[in-house]
């Protein structure tokens, strides 16, 4: 007789596996950030979200030419190029198969 599986306990274990691989992410990214610039890093941005969309923040413009004020433009002109060159980059892989 096959074993019943409950879909609650599987659920939660997809949840928590999902969240562990994208922590990983993150911190991969993170630190390959940080170790293209080396001995360069003089700040960053970092917004994190949960899945009911609670965020939480973090930035440190101590040194450097991006003062306090210019890190959320900073941050959102970074994003917008990066996320359009992902998407370009999606889009050429998809009309090239």
């Amino acid at each position: 007789m096959s074993k019943l599986v409950k879909l609650a306990t599987e659920k939660a274990a997809r949840s928590e596996r999902d969240a562990e691989l994208l922590r990983e992410d993150l911190f991969e990214k993170c630190m390959s950030a940080v170790n293209t610039l080396g001995d360069d890093v003089a700040g960053y941005a970092l917004v994190i979200w949960g899945k009911d969309g609670e965020m939480r923040t973090a930035y440190n413009a101590a040194q450097g030419p991006i003062g306090p004020a210019l890190v959320p433009t900073l941050a959102a002109d970074a994003l917008n190029r990066h996320v359009a060159v992902m998407l370009a980059k999606k889009d050429d892989s998809d009309s090239s198969s």
